[in-house]
């Protein structure tokens, strides 16, 4: 595979060498220009031999909170007349619960046959710290590149040391959590057992699917589609081959819940995984994972081997002729994978450019064969639903409307930011205030973002006036405002009110600057957008130059009422990005805006008058 190949070949060497690319392309018996046009689309590629230490600062939502901001300009202020260092502004590094999140890579060697590639992630520091930490990382190197160091040296300490342990033991989804790890893949040998002839298999697949359904467990990558429904369409799809995908990209800011089911309960990842392989009689398997996550993806490589080597996986699965391999596909950066169709092209080694849909990845996915996709979380609750049955799933739950358990990365203002698996339908003071510690240094709650950026922002109680009229109906006549704490996060009610609800929540204090955070999520989506959409691409750069121009105090007052108000050229711009994108950015890119226009207008900064 190109993408993985050129992966192997910056590990070993640092970046990609012309020369190295000439020899793939001709080992792969592949156009030059096809390498090309991968290392080109894909940020993690560097075409440049890295400097001897790289210092990047992730700037978006619970960092910038945090003042990364401000460190970026610290550490670049420090090392100006330093050669070999570079201070780089970075897109979210899947650690908001310990913001601000720094990475520190050195490079010893890059370009030899022996380069030390050293990467060290630090968490929750002040500027100072990082200033001192990266002073000593560009002290003298530990050794000389000698010819007798093994080749492809890199090492990592990827936690930083006051990064808080999970413990997973308590943990509704973890069905493992109190037996010996010899009685894990439960399920699998379920199914095989179930399932030796043709006639059995039929049964054994209707009793999955039944589970699910009684279960009524919906994917938890965003869309909150119907489990069940899914491997239905993907089980009757007719197609040579048929394969399977864990979304493990987690690339949205404020969210991180995946990164802890992977590193601390990896074999509920992988036994869901092989499940639905061999339900769907696949022929492989593939877990993308982000290329930040280090530790997550030697703790799936583990455990790949681990259940290979004990019949669980690959060969003759459990003595069978059935064959089901996995392997773990390392992403080559960009928030864009995490969108579904781009994740599939960057396995077919293609840019990571999203399809127009239809047709679904059901019937026409991974190299235009049925393909099931679902977010990590989806997956690992797999398991414990067949051990224990659907309705022993759903339940849980706070919410009528909805049954189940799930979990939330919670970040920013909190007292105790982290991963928390709660009821489904639980309210949403609730769980800043009994599970996060309530919001931190005793202030009050300003606003919160219920989906990273792409759902924009909330105050923390909605006028009767911005509630859709079905809901403001529901509200005693007395009361103008709707307080944002007794929302029930569970996603059909979140349908009713128009709203999204994402993994990650983002909690903001009294203090919290409005305007910083809108900046820094229009700049992501700036800096996301894959470019495939013209209106999404440029527009979501003119969305980032209004939000810099509002914090700058440039526009006047009568301008900031041309583009804000309904009909705007906000709004305008916004829904011609909704109309015309061919994925989920460009129509939520507006939303940080939007939100901010709507909900905090007097945190715009001194509008100049003429």
């Amino acid at each position: 595979m190109i993408v993985q190949e050129l992966y192997a070949i910056q590990k070993r060497i640092g970046y990609l060498p012309r020369a190295e690319l000439e020899t793939l392309a001709e080992r792969l018996n592949e156009p030059l220009y096809r390498i090309q046009e991968v290392v080109s689309f894909f940020p993690h590629y560097r075409r440049q031999p890295p400097p001897g230490c790289d210092v990047r600062v992730c700037r978006d939502m619970s960092c910038a909170l945090r003042g990364s901001g401000a460190m970026i300009e610290t550490l670049r202020s420090a090392f100006a007349k330093a050669d070999g260092c570079a201070v780089t502004p970075v897109s979210c590094l899947g650690r908001c619960d310990r913001a601000p999140a720094v990475r520190i890579e050195t490079n010893d060697g890059t370009g030899s046959s022996h380069p030390i590639h050293r990467t060290r992630t630090l968490l929750g520091r002040s500027a100072q710290e990082i200033v001192e930490q990266v002073r000593l990382a560009m002290g003298p190197p530990s050794r000389a590149a000698s010819p007798a160091a093994p080749a492809a040296a890199c090492a990592h300490d990827d936690l930083d040391a006051d990064y808080a342990c999970v413990d997973p033991s308590g943990w509704r989804i973890n069905v493992y959590a109190d037996r010996p790890v010899e009685a894990r893949y439960e399920s699998i040998r379920r199914f095989v057992e179930a399932s030796r002839s043709d006639a059995d298999y039929q049964a054994a697949c209707e009793g999955v699917i039944r589970q699910l359904e009684t279960a009524g467990l919906l994917g938890m990558g965003g869309a909150g589609g119907r489990t069940y429904k899914k491997w239905s369409e993907v089980l009757s799809a007719q197609g040579e081959h048929k394969f399977v995908v864990c979304n493990a990209d987690e690339s949205e800011p404020g969210t991180f819940k995946d990164r802890e089911l992977l590193l601390r309960t990896p074999y509920l990842v992988l036994e869901g995984l092989i499940l639905a392989g061999l339900l769907l009689r696949a022929t492989r398997g593939f877990i993308y994972v982000r290329h930040e996550y280090e530790e997550q993806i030697e703790a799936l490589r583990r455990e790949i081997e681990w259940a290979r080597d004990r019949g669980f996986c690959g060969e003759n699965l459990l003595g069978t002729n059935r064959s089901f391999p996995v392997e773990v596909f390392v992403s080559p950066g960009g928030y864009i994978c995490g969108e579904q169709t781009a994740l599939v092209e960057a396995i077919e080694d293609r840019r990571a450019e999203p399809r127009n849909r239809p047709p679904e990845l059901q019937t026409n996915g991974l190299w235009n064969m049925p393909t099931l996709l679902n977010n990590v979380e989806t997956i690992a609750w797999v398991p414990s639903i067949m051990i224990r049955d659907g309705a022993w799933y759903a339940s849980h739950g706070a919410s009528g409307s909805y049954r189940g358990a799930r979990f939330f990365s919670v970040s920013g203002d909190v007292s105790r930011p982290g991963v928390y698996e709660v009821p489904i339908g639980i309210r949403l003071g609730t769980l800043i205030d009994e599970y996060c510690g309530g919001v931190r240094r005793g202030e009050r709650l300003k606003a919160v973002a219920l989906s990273g950026p792409s759902g924009g922002f909330l105050p923390a109680r909605l006028p009767r006036a911005a509630l859709p009229s079905h809901v403001a109906a529901t509200l005693p006549a007395g009361d103008s405002e709707f307080d944002i704490r007794n929302l029930e996060l569970d996603l059909p009610s979140f349908r009713k009110w128009n709203m999204m609800l994402g993994a990650g929540i983002v909690v903001y204090g009294e203090s919290a600057d409005m305007l910083r955070q809108t900046v820094a999520c229009q700049e992501f989506f700036r800096d996301e957008s894959c470019g495939k959409c013209v209106p999404c691409r440029i527009g979501s750069r003119r969305l980032a130059e209004i939000g810099a121009a509002l914090e700058a105090g440039e526009l006047a007052a009568e301008d900031l009422r041309a583009i804000g108000t309904p009909g705007g050229a906000i709004s305008e711009l916004a829904q011609t990005m909704r109309q015309t994108a061919i994925c989920g950015l460009g129509t939520v890119a507006a939303n940080p805006l939007t939100s901010f226009l709507t909900h905090f207008p007097s945190e715009t900064r001194r509008p100049q008058q003429h």
